[in-house]
C-alpha cells in the first residue's frame, strides 16, 4: 500500500510541474486584442483579398478575407493580393512584422517596401515561421498595406501572420509566448545529454533510444520559439524542424520496445521501419518540393504515427515483462496514456480542428494548455520514462551491491584456499624433503653399488683375459706332460725333448700373462688380425700336434672390439676342441655374407651335444651379444664333428687417409 501511496504521489507531481511551467503562457491571450490602444497587436480584420486566377472558384475581384478565405488558401496555388488600411499607428519605432508566407513583396500606397523571394526560380525552403521586418512611419497612418504573395496550397495561420507595434515590445511578446517552450527545451536538452553520458558509459541501445526521443524533442521545441530567430540566423533550421516530429516518433517507438524487451518482435520491427522510411521520404521529398513536404507531415504522416500508437499499445497488452519489471511498466503506461491523450489533440489541431476550444468557450489558461498539447505529452511522458531509467539504474546498482557481496565472499573463500593451500604447500614441502633426503641415500647406495659392480666386472675382465690368453698356452704344456709322463713310463727316462718344449710353453705361459696385462691397459690386440690369426694358428700346430685348415676373407669395417672378440672366439674354440674334444683336426674360415661377417671353427672331436657352456663360452657369447651378433655351437655341416659358428654385423668402412 505504501509503495502504491508514494507512485500516485509522484504522478501527482510531475502533472503538478506541467500546471506551473504553463502558468506564464496564459499572458499570451492578452496580445491577441484590436488593432490599436495596445503596446502591439495582431493585424487580423478588415483585410481583402484578389485572386489573379480568373475562374469561378476564384475571384479576381476584391472581396473579405476572413476565416473562410484562410481555409481556402490550403487548396489555392497562384498569385493573389491583400490589402488594408494603416490603424493609427501611435508607437515611436513602428514596425509591421510579417510570417507564414515563402514569397511575397510588401507595398504603402503602391510603392515597395519589402520584398522576399520573389525572383523566377524555386524556393526550397518553407519559411513560414520567419518574422519579416517591414518598417514604418507614424506619417504612413491610413496608408494602404497591400501584399503581392505567391502561394501554394500552404495552411494560412492568421495569428501569427501581420504583427504591428515596437520591435522591443514585440520581441517582449515573443519572449513570453516562447517561455514554456524554452523551459521545456532546455529541460530536453538536458535529459538528452545526460542519456547521452549514460549511453557512453553503458553501451545500452535504451540509452540510445532515450538520448535520440530527448534530443529530438528539444531541438523541436527550441525551434517552435519564434523570438530564437532574434538572436540567431536559422531559417533553414525553421525549415527542416518539422522533420523532427517523425523523427522523434521512431525514437519513440525504439524506446519503447527496448522497455518491453520487444525490439525484436515482428511488429514493432515493421513499425520502426515504416517510421524510419517515412522520415527518409520526408526529408529527399523536403530537398525538391516544399508542398509536398508539408503534405507529407500534415496529411499523411499524422495516419502513420497513429498506426504507429495503436501498435504500442497492442505491445503494451500483449508482451509482458518480468516480475522485476512490473514498476517499469506501469510508468510506461502512465507516460503511454499521457502522451497519446496529447498527441491526440495535437493532431486534431494540424487537422484544423483546433477551433474547438474556442467554440467550447474554454477559460484563456485552458486554452493556452490547449496549443500546447504535445508537449505537455512529451513532457509527462519523458518524465515516466526518467523514472523507468532510474528504476533501471537502481536495479544495476542493486546488482552491483549483490555481486560486491558475493565477490567478497569469494575474496574471502579465496583467502581461505589460500591458507590451505599454502598449509598444503608446506606439507608437500616437507614431504619432498624426505624426498631429497631418501633419494640422497638412496643415490649413495646406488653410486656404492655401481662402484661395487664395476670392481666385479672389471675383475671379470681380467679374469676372462687370463682365461683366454693363458688358458690356451697351459693347455698346450699340459698335453705335452701328459705325453712326456707316458714316455717316461714306457722308456724309463725322461725325454729331453719334450721337456724342453714344456719349459718353453711355460715360459710362454708368462709371456702371455705378461702380454695379457698389457693389453687390459690398450683393451686392443697387438697387431693386425689376420697375422695375429695366423700366429695363434702356427703356435697351435706346433705345440698340439693337430691339424689346422684355414681359409681367411677378413671384410672391412669389423671394428677393433670385433677383431678383438674373433680373436678370442678362436682362442677359446681350439683350447676347448683340444682339451675337451680330443680333437686331431681343425678348419677355421672367416668369410662375408649379406654385410656379416661368418666364423666358423670346426674340429673332429665328440660333438658338443647338450652339454652345458663353460666360463670361456659362456664370455664369448656375451661379447656377440653385446655386438649384436650371433653365436652356436653343434654338428658341422656333414654331421660329424663340432663346429661354432659365430655371425657380426659388418659397419661402414672409415675413409682412409687420401681418400674423397
Amino acid at each position: 500500500m505504501k509503495r502504491r501511496s508514494v507512485s500516485l504521489f509522484a504522478w501527482l507531481l510531475i502533472c503538478a510541474t506541467v500546471v506551473t511551467l504553463f502558468l506564464p503562457s496564459f499572458y499570451i491571450n492578452r496580445t491577441f486584442i484590436k488593432d490599436k490602444g495596445a503596446p502591439s497587436a495582431v493585424l487580423l480584420k478588415h483585410w481583402e483579398v484578389r485572386y489573379e486566377a480568373d475562374t469561378a472558384e476564384w475571384s479576381n475581384r476584391w472581396q473579405p478575407f476572413g476565416p473562410e478565405e484562410w481555409e481556402r488558401l490550403s487548396r489555392y496555388k497562384g498569385s493573389l493580393w491583400v490589402r488594408r488600411e494603416l490603424p493609427p499607428i501611435s508607437w515611436s519605432n513602428p514596425y509591421l512584422f510579417a510570417a507564414g508566407m515563402n514569397r511575397f513583396e510588401a507595398f504603402l500606397n503602391g510603392e515597395s517596401v519589402y520584398r522576399f523571394h520573389m525572383d523566377p526560380g524555386p524556393v526550397h525552403n518553407l519559411f513560414l515561421a520567419t518574422l519579416h521586418p517591414i518598417p514604418i512611419a507614424p506619417e504612413d497612418e491610413g496608408k494602404e498595406l497591400s501584399l503581392h504573395i505567391l502561394w501554394d496550397r500552404l495552411p494560412f495561420n492568421a495569428y501569427s501572420w501581420i504583427l504591428a507595434g515596437e520591435p522591443e515590445k514585440i520581441l517582449t511578446l515573443l519572449l513570453r509566448q516562447d517561455i514554456p517552450r524554452y523551459i521545456f527545451s532546455v529541460l530536453y536538452l538536458t535529459v538528452g545529454l545526460v542519456g547521452l553520458v549514460l549511453l557512453a558509459r553503458r553501451r545500452d541501445k535504451l540509452y540510445g533510444w532515450f538520448t535520440l526521443l530527448a534530443l529530438s524533442a528539444g531541438l523541436g521545441l527550441l525551434l517552435l520559439c519564434f523570438s530564437l530567430q532574434w538572436f540567431l540566423h536559422i531559417r533553414v533550421l525553421y525549415y527542416w524542424r518539422e522533420l523532427l516530429l517523425p523523427f522523434g516518433t521512431y525514437a519513440f517507438i525504439g524506446f519503447l520496445a527496448e522497455v518491453l524487451g520487444a525490439a525484436r518482435r515482428p511488429l514493432l520491427r515493421i513499425t520502426k521501419g515504416v517510421l524510419l522510411l517515412c522520415v527518409l521520404a520526408e526529408w529527399i521529398v523536403g530537398l525538391v518540393s516544399p508542398y509536398w513536404y508539408w503534405t507529407l507531415l500534415n496529411d499523411i504522416f499524422p495516419w502513420l504515427a497513429a498506426c504507429a500508437f495503436v501498435a504500442v499499445g497492442f505491445a503494451l497488452m500483449r508482451y509482458k515483462q518480468p516480475n522485476e519489471r512490473r514498476d517499469e511498466r506501469k510508468w510506461l503506461i502512465r507516460g503511454y496514456t499521457a502522451l497519446l491523450l496529447c498527441a491526440a489533440g495535437y493532431m486534431a489541431n494540424n487537422l484544423n480542428f483546433y477551433t474547438f476550444a474556442t467554440k467550447l468557450q474554454l477559460p484563456p489558461y485552458l486554452q493556452s494548455l490547449s496549443v500546447h498539447l504535445l508537449p505537455n505529452g512529451l513532457f509527462l511522458f519523458l518524465l515516466a520514462m526518467v523514472m523507468i531509467l532510474f528504476h533501471r539504474i537502481g536495479s544495476v546498482y542493486r546488482d552491483s551491491e549483490r555481486n560486491a557481496r558475493e565477490l567478497r565472499e569469494k575474496n574471502n573463500e579465496l583467502e581461505r584456499f589460500h591458507r590451505n593451500l599454502e598449509q598444503l604447500v608446506d606439507i608437500r614441502t616437507e614431504e619432498l624433503a624426505e624426498a631429497n633426503r631418501s633419494l640422497t641415500i638412496t643415490l649413495r647406495e646406488k653410486a656404492e653399488t655401481l662402484a661395487e659392480v664395476s670392481v666385479l666386472e672389471e675383475r671379470n675382465r681380467i679374469a676372462h683375459e687370463m682365461h683366454d690368453v693363458v688358458g690356451h698356452t697351459l693347455t698346450a704344456a699340459i698335453v705335452q706332460l701328459e705325453a712326456s709322463k707316458k714316455l717316461a713310463t714306457k722308456d724309463g727316462q725322461y725325454p729331453m725333448d719334450k721337456l724342453d718344449i714344456v719349459n718353453g710353453l711355460v715360459r710362454k705361459g708368462l709371456d702371455d700373462v705378461r702380454r695379457a696385462v698389457r693389453m687390459l691397459k690398450s683393451d686392443s690386440i697387438p697387431t693386425r688380425l689376420d697375422k695375429a690369426l695366423r700366429e695363434l694358428i702356427d703356435e697351435t700346430i706346433q705345440t698340439m700336434e693337430v691339424a689346422i685348415e684355414v681359409e681367411l676373407d677378413i671384410p672391412q669395417g669389423l671394428g677393433k672390439l670385433a677383431e678383438r672378440v674373433i680373436y678370442r672366439a678362436l682362442q677359446e674354440g681350439l683350447t676347448n676342441g683340444i682339451r675337451h674334444g680330443r680333437c686331431s683336426r681343425f678348419r677355421y674360415t672367416i668369410a662375408t655374407e649379406m654385410e656379416e661377417a661368418v666364423i666358423r671353427l670346426w674340429n673332429d672331436g665328440r660333438p658338443f651335444g647338450f652339454a652345458k657352456p663353460g666360463f670361456g663360452l659362456t664370455t664369448m657369447r656375451e661379447r656377440i651379444h653385446l655386438l649384436g651378433g650371433t653365436m652356436s655351437i653343434g654338428s658341422g655341416e656333414d654331421g660329424t664333428g663340432c663346429e661354432l659358428a659365430i655371425r657380426l654385423p659388418l659397419r661402414a668402412p672409415e675413409p682412409t687417409a687420401g681418400s674423397a
